[in-house]
C-alpha cells in the first residue's frame, strides 16, 4: 500500500536481470514519487521507460552522496517523496544507501522498504547449501593476505558463507578458499541470474574452480560456500597442547603441521594458530 505519498524515503528493490521480476507495489511507488535516486541513471531510466514511468532520475552514488544527502533531506522536509534504488536488487546491499537512510531517520522522516528481488537470496535458494542461517560478507578484500585472514576468521563458522565476486577475481578467490578452508568445502557460483545465460556451478572448491576456468564469465557473481561442520567448529586445540608444543625444540612450521594433522585443521588455519602462539 502506498501509505505516505509525500515526505518519505522508499527503498525500492528492482530486478537483478529479468525486467519482469518487479512487484506491482514497486511500480506504483516509482510512478508516484517525486524523483528516483539511483547509482546509474541510465540503468534506472531503462527500467522506468520499459514500464512507461516518466518519473525523473537523479544520480546518487559513493562519490556524490555528501553533496546529495542534504539536498534530498531538504526536499523531503518540503513534502517530496524519494525512491532509492540500486542498479539491481535491494538497495543498501553493497551500495552507499545506508548514509541516506541513517540521515533520513535522524531527521524523523519516514523510511519504507519496498521488498523484491535480491541476488543474495536468489543464489542461496538455488545453491543447495542453505539450511537455516547464512553470513553475508559482501566483496572479499582485494589483497591475498587480507583475504586469507578474513577467511581464517570465518573458517569455523557453521552457517553458509555468501560473497559477491567479479569475473577477474573469482579464480584467485576460489584458490585462496581452497587453501584456507580446505578442498572439501562445497560451493555454488551463480552468474547471470534471471538472464538468458543464467548458470550455476556447483561442487567442491577444486571442481568449481576447474569448471570456471573454461566458462564464459560476465558480470558480478554470487559465491555461496558451505559452512564448517559442527564438529570442526566446536573443535578447539587444548591449551595444554599449545603449552607443550611451545617447549618442543622444533620449528614453528613443524608445530603447525602437527596441529593440522592432529586436529584436522586446514593448513592455513594451523599456520595462523602457530604464528599466534609460537615464536620462531
Amino acid at each position: 500500500m502506498y501509505d505516505h505519498p509525500s515526505g518519505a524515503l522508499y527503498l525500492v528493490s528492482t530486478p537483478i536481470g529479468n525486467l519482469k521480476d518487479i512487484t506491482v507495489r514497486a511500480l506504483d511507488v516509482l510512478g508516484k514519487v517525486h524523483f528516483v535516486a539511483s547509482e546509474d541513471t541510465r540503468v534506472t531510466r531503462h527500467l522506468l521507460d520499459h514500464y512507461g514511468i516518466p518519473t525523473p532520475c537523479v544520480s546518487y552514488h559513493e562519490h556524490n552522496r555528501e553533496e546529495k544527502i542534504p539536498v534530498f533531506l531538504h526536499r523531503m522536509e518540503k513534502g517530496e517523496s524519494i525512491a532509492l534504488v540500486s542498479d539491481a536488487g535491494t538497495p543498501l546491499v553493497s551500495d552507499p544507501g545506508s548514509a541516506l537512510v541513517s540521515e533520513t531517520i535522524a531527521r524523523g522522516l519516514p523510511v519504507h522498504p519496498v521488498p523484491g528481488p535480491s541476488s543474495i537470496l536468489a543464489a542461496l535458494s538455488a545453491s543447495g547449501l542453505l539450511e537455516d542461517r547464512f553470513f553475508f560478507g559482501g566483496f572479499l578484500p582485494r589483497g591475498k593476505g587480507d583475504m586469507e585472514r578474513l577467511l581464517a576468521d570465518l573458517a569455523r563458522r557453521t552457517e553458509v558463507l555468501v560473497f559477491f565476486e567479479t569475473p577477474k577475481r573469482i579464480g584467485r578467490t576460489l584458490e585462496t578458499m581452497e587453501e584456507v578452508l580446505g578442498p572439501e568445502r562445497r560451493v555454488t557460483v551463480a552468474r547471470e541470474m534471471t538472464k538468458l545465460h543464467e548458470s550455476f556451478y556447483r561442487g567442491r572448491l577444486p571442481e568449481v574452480r576447474t569448471l570456471l576456468a573454461s566458462a564464459p564469465l560476465l558480470g558480478e557473481m554470487v559465491l555461496v560456500v558451505e559452512g564448517a561442520s559442527p564438529d570442526q567448529e566446536s573443535m578447539e586445540v587444548p591449551s595444554a597442547v599449545l603449552e607443550a608444543l611451545k617447549d618442543l625444540d622444533v620449528s614453528r612450521a613443524d608445530k603447525a603441521r602437527f596441529l593440522s594433522r592432529a586436529y584436522n585443521l586446514p593448513r592455513k588455519i594451523a599456520y595462523r594458530l602457530a604464528e599466534k602462539n609460537f615464536a620462531n
